[in-house]
């Protein structure tokens, strides 16, 4: 089974350098029923603002609009990444840290997902 998942491993690395794949980076955010909306701007803006870095190959936000969490706010945050090297330098950058110091105090639950895509 080992042997699988290294085969797999190195398939995503060859893939991610023939530019075949990208790697994505998703946050999904569960803001508190009394989260302060200028906090929740200011963590959108703090996003976009990292999403300029030169290591991202694209970004995309929205809202969650799924009728089976009526009444719960989610935001859906997708940055891709053309290497994990990539994605690295970006957790790197001066601004990466208050993403933490914003979200903490205003969310109540944070899923993170990281996959390679195949295109």
């Amino acid at each position: 089974m080992s042997l699988l998942l290294l085969a797999i491993a190195h398939a995503n690395k060859l893939n991610a350098q023939n530019g075949n794949s990208v790697l994505r980076h998703i946050v999904i955010i569960t803001f508190k029923s009394d989260a302060p909306s200028d906090s929740v701007k200011s963590l959108d803006e703090l996003y976009r603002s990292l999403s300029k870095g030169s290591m991202v190959k694209d970004f995309e936000t929205g809202v969650n609009i799924s009728t089976r969490d009526t009444g719960v706010v989610k935001h859906v945050y997708v940055t891709s990444f053309a290497s994990k090297q990539d994605m690295d330098s970006y957790r790197k950058m001066p601004d990466y840290s208050k993403l933490f110091k914003l979200s903490l105090p205003v969310a109540s639950e944070v899923t993170v997902a990281d996959y390679w895509a195949n295109k």
